[in-house]
């Protein structure tokens, strides 16, 4: 099982390092979540939170953020 931990858009400068799983539908309506992992699988983690959270969503991204020192 995925280990991960969402976190809000207005916290995230807390985090060094988080990631953001986007959905690319078609629509105007793009969603994103963002959270912060161990997990050296990205994909994996983000399949799981999609499955979760944004059930349905047939086209997403995976999108690393990091904090420049």
């Amino acid at each position: 099982m995925a280990q991960y931990k969402l976190v809000e858009k207005h916290t995230i400068e807390h985090h060094n390092e988080y990631y953001e799983v986007r959905v690319t539908q078609s629509d105007d309506q793009s969603k994103s979540l963002f959270f912060t992992t161990n997990e050296e699988n990205l994909e994996e983690v983000a399949a799981a939170i999609v499955a979760e959270h944004l059930p349905g969503s047939k086209h997403w991204t995976v999108i690393p953020h990091r904090k420049d020192s």
